[in-house]
């Protein structure tokens, strides 16, 4: 899945209000337990159905922590969450654990259905999401719901699906069941599924999502809940049809902020969000931030342009690096040190190639960016802002985006960086000159306004070429400039 149709404006104003009592510093957000939450608890599902902007923790907000597990929910707890999505199966033996795929082959590298295996096979087995988080993520042990719906109690709404649509009245019966107090529980299912009746029954409130291939029966099926899902692949016609629905439309999944933004617009209230920590904030002015990449963890905020675990990033925790891979173009969103506010600045980096081969390579930085959307240099999608490149055959340049076609603001021949070496690089804006500083060598542009960071991208720009590795990314902010 690939995010990119969320327009390019900053914070509205009705959404910088509805996040302005978030406490989250983006620079090197804790993955630790945080002592206060960032929202206040709602008291029912009502309650939160009833707000104009509100969050879910999709899966647990698996940007951060490992999907569907208990660690991933108290995580979201503590860093503020006031609803929490669960998904369920039944093993063979009867128990419900929280697992989102019928397979375990995925998080447990075991190819075997959840369906055909007993919970005594199932609790010795972990949940790795390494690829995806990075390799320093703990293994985690798969989660028995009654011991998430006991923990949970009280704690947030919990969305609560059951993924093979073969076991609501069980289901909804050990909901009823437990500690959970039934008016904070959403039954969530297919718009096309079956249990909401029996659900609506018990007391619990019900979302059906409705996915592409329902798109078309939004009209005849959205009646039948107390709200709506409606899929981050739907274009504005679609969801301006389940907003008019008049019920509160909730989209999954939601990892940026700037989608956040988009669908605000589009009069959605409702973001089941991957990356909760990082897309309840807003952007705020730091004065320094650095790079995580030596914990071995991917910060919250910082994503791969196309949201696939194939499509992450390597990160080397000991020598501090992170490596954009040589299949594809390539941009990497720091969201994590997006700076908001004006003034001077300088970011540093360090850059290599660690293999160059005899075509030029060229990987960069951009910056400059009014949202997190992944800057695309030289395609139709671009968005506004800058970039600079470096290129292994010796050139350093600086563009600002107009479209398919950058406008170059200056080149300059620095030394050829040697396979494996690495090449330090200093941007600087003050007063509205860019100055580039690449070892010995430098590059100047007058823009005669100063740019504020905005949003940072990590750039690999030659589709098919070798990898490139990058370090040392940190940022310093003269905010009073």
């Amino acid at each position: 899945m690939e995010i990119g149709t969320a327009g390019q404006h900053g914070v509205s104003r009705r959404t910088f209000l509805g996040l302005a009592a978030s406490t989250f510093v983006l620079a090197g957000c804790s993955r630790e337990l945080v002592a206060k939450n960032a929202a206040p608890k709602v008291a029912s599902a009502a309650d939160l159905l009833g707000q104009d902007l509100f969050y879910i923790a999709h899966r647990g907000s698996g940007d951060n922590w490992t999907e569907h597990t208990l660690a991933a929910y108290r995580q979201a707890l503590a860093h503020g969450a006031q609803a929490i999505e669960i998904s369920v199966h039944r093993s063979k033996d009867g128990q419900f654990i929280c697992h989102h795929d019928t397979s375990l082959q995925r998080l447990c590298g075991v190819p075997q259905l959840i369906s055909e295996t007993g919970w005594d096979q199932l609790e010795e087995l972990h949940n790795d999401a390494r690829q995806w988080l990075g390799p320093n993520a703990a293994l985690e042990p798969i989660a028995l719901l009654d011991t998430v719906l006991d923990e949970l109690a009280g704690q947030a709404v919990l969305f609560i699906e059951d993924k093979s649509g073969q076991h609501a009245a069980e289901l909804i019966e050990k909901i009823a069941a437990s500690r959970v107090p039934v008016g904070s529980t959403v039954w969530k299912q297919p718009a096309t599924g079956t249990g909401a009746e029996l659900a609506a029954a018990a007391g619990m409130k019900t979302w059906g999502y409705f996915a592409p291939e329902n798109f078309a029966e939004i009209e005849k099926l959205a009646s039948g809940f107390d709200a709506i899902g409606i899929h981050d692949s739907a274009d504005p016609a679609t969801i301006e049809r389940a907003v008019a629905s008049g019920l509160p439309v909730i989209c999954w999944e939601v990892h940026r902020r700037s989608q956040r933004d988009f669908l605000a617009r589009q009069g959605v209230r409702g973001m089941m969000c991957s990356n909760l920590p990082y897309v309840a904030s807003s952007p705020q002015a730091v004065p320094t931030a650095a790079d995580g990449f030596s914990s071995g963890l991917r910060s919250n905020g910082d994503l791969p342009d196309v949201l696939t675990w194939k499509a992450q990033p390597q990160i080397a925790a000991a020598e501090g690096l992170l490596t954009l891979g040589e299949s594809r173009k390539a941009a990497y969103v720091l969201g994590s040190m997006a700076s908001a506010g004006g003034g001077n600045w300088r970011m540093k980096a360090q850059i290599r190639w660690p293999q160059r081969g005899e075509q030029n390579q060229i990987a960069g930085m951009a910056f400059g960016l009014p949202t997190d959307e992944p800057y695309r240099a030289f395609e139709n999608s671009q968005a506004e802002g800058f970039h600079l490149q470096l290129e292994s055959r010796g050139e350093v340049s600086l563009w600002r985006a107009a479209g398919k076609s950058p406008q170059n603001l200056g080149r300059a021949a620095f030394s050829a960086p040697v396979e494996g070496g690495w090449t330090a690089i200093e941007l600087s804006m003050t007063d509205g000159r860019i100055l580039v500083q690449c070892g010995g060598d430098a590059l100047a542009a007058q823009l005669g306004e100063s740019v504020a960071l905005g949003y940072v991208n990590l750039l690999n720009l030659i589709p098919g070429g070798h990898r490139v590795d990058f370090r040392k990314v940190s940022l310093e902010v003269d905010a009073s400039a």
